[in-house]
């Protein structure tokens, strides 16, 4: 992320992505590859680069590490800095005890690149990366479809989210990019379902943060984190709620069974089961 983001900030955006993100396919970006089992961090250490991490390291089922990114120019550099995402992702994770059986470097590249070299041999060292070229897409019959989708309040399959989030990119042209970014952070806030909607617009910020006005980019990483925060405070209450009303439960269990009233009564008048209301007289220890 670019300076001046707090590391609360990119807390959010990771744990919003990280859950969002598990078990979805790529398939829709044209990438033959398993689906993802999870989003890995991506701030890998390295004291000799500036850039270190691609923009979105995942896992996929099959143990690929797959290391994500976007790009808006293509050159040969670009295949060293893909090496030396790999040599740190891999260390990192060595690390850890993950295993990985493979890497994949997969290219997005926004509306400004037609075509693109995929391979770089110099003998000793090879990197090769699977190709996707947002020109190729038609911007204006995805934003479109997705449009009446959302205005019709019908629910939305991983696909659709999975175009939304790259829809901005199809462009080439930079005032055309912010201005469906702006469009694809209204329709996201539209979408019912609460999660859809912060999944669309985290991905867009780590899809697009390359490329996205600094201050629009600030004041939507402060949007999710306070919705985030919101979401996960609510759920906490929720929790809390549910947790009181089954030792309320418990409590009067316990004080039926102490007055006499039978097993079958007690089940019926607390809703417990046999299980939980012989958990309740077992004796400690037991």
């Amino acid at each position: 992320m670019p300076d001046g983001i707090t590391h609360s900030n990119k807390d959010v955006l990771f744990k919003v992505l990280s859950q969002s993100y598990e078990n979805k396919s790529l398939a829709v970006y044209g990438l033959d590859l398993p689906r993802i089992k999870r989003l890995l961090p991506s701030d890998y250490p390295a004291v000799t680069a500036t850039e270190t991490h691609a923009d979105n390291p995942f896992l996929l089922e099959d143990d690929t590490l797959l290391l994500l990114e976007y790009e808006s120019t293509a050159t040969a550099d670009d295949f060293l800095k893909y090496a030396g995402y790999v040599t740190n992702a891999m260390r990192r994770l060595r690390k850890e005890g993950t295993k990985v059986t493979k890497v994949v470097i997969a290219v997005i590249y926004t509306g400004d690149i037609e075509d693109a070299p995929s391979e770089l041999d110099v003998g000793a060292l090879k990197v090769r990366v699977e190709q996707v070229f947002l020109s190729r897409f038609n911007t204006e019959r995805m934003l479109a479809d997705l449009k009446a989708k959302i205005e019709a309040a019908e629910p939305l399959d991983d696909d659709d989210i999975m175009r939304l989030i790259i829809l901005p990119l199809t462009q080439p042209d930079k005032t055309r990019k912010q201005e469906l970014i702006d469009d694809v952070i209204s329709l996201a806030k539209e979408v019912k379902d609460e999660r859809q909607q912060m999944f669309v617009v985290a991905g867009v910020v780590t899809a697009t943060v390359k490329f996205i006005e600094a201050e629009y980019l600030k004041k939507l990483k402060e949007w999710i984190k306070l919705n985030a925060i919101a979401r996960l405070f609510e759920e906490d209450k929720i929790e809390a709620v549910n947790l009181a009303v089954s030792q309320n439960r418990r409590e009067i269990a316990k004080n039926l069974l102490a007055s006499g009233l039978d097993i079958a009564r007690v089940m019926q008048a607390t809703g417990l089961t046999r299980a939980e209301i012989d958990e309740i007289t077992m004796p400690v220890g037991a």
